[in-house]
């Protein structure tokens, strides 16, 4: 009869190097995709709208109460930053800038790791998750208001 140890039943299996790399290249691939929409994309003029491609409704905040979501304008920045049109882009979402160029620099991380093993783990741990959940909230409540002040001609 085989003797278990406990303490082996409940430790968490070891990712393999090769399944971390195939991880981090699924990560690259979808952030990839998403700038490929917003490249494929045409920027709406208005600074809102450009979602409208793809299918979707008007935005029913705007439409409802005349304010602007927290996301009108994101998909137009994006947009805009794909193609290098950077203060467009801000001015119309900064918010929607910023994450644009979260998600180029996630897939730039996913493919060094898929081809060459690298783990940016590390670098999660630098600052507390709950610091930087805290700054993200406090930077699209201040892209928000800026888009609401922009919406409402204030700006």
């Amino acid at each position: 009869m085989e003797e278990t140890n406990e303490a082996e039943e409940f430790c968490p299996q070891v990712k393999t190097e090769r399944s971390r790399r195939i991880q981090a290249l699924v990560v690259a691939l979808v952030a990839l995709a998403l700038l490929a929409v917003a490249f494929v994309l045409k920027p709406s003029q208005d600074g809102v709208g450009t979602h409208r491609q793809l299918g979707l409704p008007k935005c029913g905040w705007i439409l409802a109460a005349d304010l602007p979501c927290p996301t009108c304008g994101m998909t137009t920045a994006w947009s805009h930053t794909v193609r290098g049109e950077l203060p467009t882009a801000f001015t119309t979402q900064p918010m929607g800038m910023i994450l644009a160029f979260v998600a180029i620099v996630i897939a730039i991380g996913g493919f060094i790791s898929a081809i060459t093993g690298y783990s940016f783990a590390p670098l999660f741990y630098r600052f507390p998750p709950s610091k930087i959940f805290i700054l993200s909230i406090l930077l699209a409540g201040m892209a928000w208001g800026y888009k609401i002040l922009l919406h409402k001609g204030i700006l």
